[in-house]
């Protein structure tokens, strides 16, 4: 598990309200309890947490996530888009 891996766990669980221990990398969203505004929500524990505001384009891609790995990948995947980009 990776860092990223462990702020998306833990904000899934605070904003869920589930025990962490249920937050597993290949744990269903829906079982979870995480809808769109949950995961709206989740986003936004996250900018916290990284002190960074995150791209708009993952909330879009949430729309096609199914698990708590998957919420990492895309973040990764707009992360790495990020740096791919030309400074202004």
């Amino acid at each position: 598990m990776n860092d990223l891996e462990d702020l998306v766990q833990r904000a899934i669980s605070k904003i869920c309200d589930v025990d962490v221990a249920r937050v597993q990398p290949d744990a269903s969203l829906r079982d979870l309890g995480v809808d769109s505004l949950a995961a709206a929500e989740v986003l936004v524990e996250l900018e916290i947490a990284l002190d960074r505001e995150l791209p708009v384009d993952v909330l879009r891609r949430l729309d096609h996530v199914d698990t708590v790995r998957d919420i990492t990948t895309a973040l990764e995947a707009s992360f790495g888009d990020e740096r791919s980009r030309p400074s202004p």
